[in-house]
């Protein structure tokens, strides 16, 4: 008798592997595995969330930094341009102007204008000649301060309207949205400023 035949006559017929034996032969992951890896994939989600955060920050603040200085760019080059040919300051106050001024856009004209805060708002009145917009008219929002200081012909601070000669702006501005909390990246501030001689006077 061969020596298969005598194995299989001594142990019997070989069974084959089913699929039980091999599902209870395959290796699963250990306990202490599935936490290392939940910790691994909660370092990478809260790193690509910060990333994420820092970036929105960097948005909103240089969106909030260009809305208020291009508001007080733009309301300090016109108060300037109009200031800048002037020919009489007729009422001064520390946040309000009314002057005269030569107009030369077009055909000359003499414009008699008042600039003045009101709220969070600057306002420009035109009275002479009368505009066909509703006046006052609202220049710029968020404001938050506005200061005239006024000099006479021999550069000393002073407070009478027809001495004026020369005028200083400082004008500061903040984000025209109310709602925004006072540590939001987006609430900024710009403060921008210059002195104007009249030069028709």
């Amino acid at each position: 008798m061969s020596d298969a035949r005598l194995s299989q006559a001594t142990h019997g017929p070989r069974r084959s592997r089913g699929p039980r034996d091999k599902m209870n032969n395959e290796r699963g992951y250990t306990l202490a595995e599935l936490l290392t890896s939940i910790a691994v994939v909660g370092l990478l989600m809260a790193a690509i969330f910060l990333t994420l955060h820092q970036g929105q920050a960097a948005y909103l603040f240089g969106a909030g930094r260009a809305e208020v200085q291009q508001n007080a760019r733009i309301a300090l080059d016109l108060m300037t341009s109009e200031l800048r040919t002037g020919s009489q300051v007729s009422a001064a106050t520390a946040t309000s102007i009314t002057f005269r001024f030569l107009d030369e856009s077009s055909t000359p004209v003499t414009v008699t204008v008042q600039y003045s805060l009101n709220g969070t708002n600057l306002e420009r009145n035109q009275t002479v000649p009368a505009p066909a917009t509703a006046q006052p008219e609202v220049l710029i929002g968020g404001v938050s301060n506005l200061i005239f200081t006024y000099y006479d012909v021999n550069n000393v601070v002073t407070t009478t309207a027809a001495s004026v000669r020369a005028v200083d702006i400082a004008l500061t501005t903040q984000p025209e949205d109310t709602t925004l909390a006072p540590s939001a990246p987006g609430n900024q501030r710009a403060v921008v400023g210059g002195r104007v001689l009249l030069r028709n006077l």
